[in-house]
């Protein structure tokens, strides 16, 4: 399973040119759903016991970017042939844009109502990577560097951060006040398996208005972590050792939530999810630029040599990128490093109509690369039967407003499936989507009943 894991966090890496962010929006509010624990460790489920089938408890997909859509870049005409509009693509861009994408997967999880409180706990492994971009670096290809371009410094500050580790979590949550006060704690213990982390990244590029050649100035600082020493000379990929699981990257993380009744049919909730870091020790490599004042100047490519009888462009890019390479000199170290976990805030609102059927409304918030990355949710929620349960809700997600969510959970007996997408418009309205996130598995639960915590009044059982 990890070296899957590594295997497909490389070529989410490879994608990020093509493609934060755990929402969840639609779950939190599903109260026949155990998994709505991991978004708000006091938000308990309807059955006083449960346990996910081992192996297939959760898988969770989410990609998403705050900038363009599909339609600003291609489009199809009368004759069916496929157009294709860099303009469009950069004047949808933000003058800061970013991408994420996250892949999670449950192993076990498992829970139990004791009295007033509920325990829960689980493992799992996580993938999450984010890209930044700039606006400017763009539009250097697509309109060029003329114009007010020209003389002026242009500041391509990427930013590219993935992580993947091993998630061993249990919750704890308890009523109080008559049972309209409910809180609980999550806690999680870490295990690193793979790390990009970008702490710096300014790259400046000016290009000079008498004679048009480029200057250029760094300051990149990047570490990497991995459990697998692809710095040793005999390292053997067929041969993978999964002793590794005991490496040194170790980290925690904290999550709490609450829930409180204010009025008999409103019910209030808040959490703050995965307070946490990781420390990185592992075949820790560190790239930073070497003087960071040091500007280099470049002359571009002569085109001559392009034209000549027998050009070879291959050796023409690698001489560019040899003296650039050359010129803007980087160190290599090997120290320790420490990353934060995204964190991630719900704030929601819920208005009961009776045991089992409630509106919500739910504030979602990340912070990455110093800003805030918000989303808003109205949802309906419902347990239609004893056999089915819905929600419905709508969102605005990354600056877009076509994203309409659907979860199920659907009972046999103690027999669980679930399947829920926070976009399922944007399957739909693909050319308009930039936001998708789904998550799938099967739970066994026990004792269901209507009453949800943080509401007063007599419950009725269901199986």
């Amino acid at each position: 399973m990890i070296k899957k894991l590594i295997i497909l966090n490389l070529m989410i890496v490879g994608m990020m040119a093509q493609v934060n962010a755990q929402h969840n929006l639609t779950m939190y509010n599903m109260h026949t759903l155990p998994q709505r624990i991991q978004v708000n460790p006091a938000q308990i489920p309807d059955s006083h016991f449960f346990i996910s089938m081992p192996g297939f408890s959760s898988v969770h997909v989410l990609y998403g970017n705050d900038g363009f859509k599909l339609k600003n870049l291609v489009s199809v005409d009368d004759s069916n042939r496929l157009a294709i509009h860099p303009l469009d693509l950069f004047n949808a861009l933000n003058k800061n844009n970013r991408i994420s994408m996250d892949v999670n997967y449950d192993i076990i999880n498992f829970g139990f109502k004791v009295r007033k409180s509920y325990f829960t706990v689980s493992a799992g492994e996580k993938i999450q990577s984010q890209v930044s971009f700039p606006k400017d670096f763009m539009g250097l290809f697509i309109i060029g560097n003329a114009g007010t371009n020209l003389g002026e410094d242009l500041n391509f500050n990427f930013g590219f951060d993935a992580m993947a580790y091993n998630d061993i979590s249990a919750t704890y949550s308890r009523s109080f006040l008559k049972d309209k006060l409910r809180l609980g704690v999550k806690g999680s213990y870490l295990n690193g398996i793979l790390n990009v982390n970008t702490e710096k990244s300014d790259l400046i590029f000016n290009t000079h208005p008498d004679d048009f050649h480029y200057t250029v100035r760094t300051d990149f600082k990047v570490n990497t972590s991995s459990i697998i020493d692809t710095l040793n000379t005999n390292f053997n990929a067929d041969k993978f050792d999964y002793n590794i699981l005991k490496g040194r990257n170790k980290g925690m993380a904290l999550s709490f939530g609450a829930t409180y009744q204010i009025i008999p049919k409103v019910v209030l909730s808040a959490s703050i999810v995965d307070l946490g870091y990781i420390d990185w020790k592992d075949n820790v490599q560190n790239y930073e630029t070497a003087d960071p004042n040091k500007k280099t100047e470049f002359y571009g490519l002569q085109m001559k040599d392009f034209f000549s009888k027998n050009p070879n462009t291959d050796s023409i890019f690698k001489d560019v990128i040899d003296t650039l390479v050359d010129k803007l000199k980087m160190k290599n170290t090997h120290y320790s490093y420490r990353t934060n976990l995204p964190t991630k805030f719900y704030l929601g609102g819920n208005f009961w109509i009776t045991k089992r059927h409630n509106f919500g409304v739910l504030f979602y918030g990340n912070y990455y690369q110093k800003k805030l990355n918000p989303a808003i949710t109205l949802s309906y929620n419902g347990k239609i039967t004893k056999l089915l349960g819905v929600s419905v809700s709508y969102s605005m997600i990354n600056k877009s407003f076509v994203n309409g969510g659907v979860g199920l959970t659907l009972n046999g007996g103690p027999f669980q499936y679930y399947v829920v997408a926070d976009n399922i418009l944007g399957m739909i309205k693909y050319k308009d989507a930039n936001t998708i996130d789904i998550r799938t598995g099967i739970n066994f639960t026990f004792r269901r009943k209507d009453k949800q915590a943080g509401l007063s009044g007599k419950s009725k059982k269901l199986g």
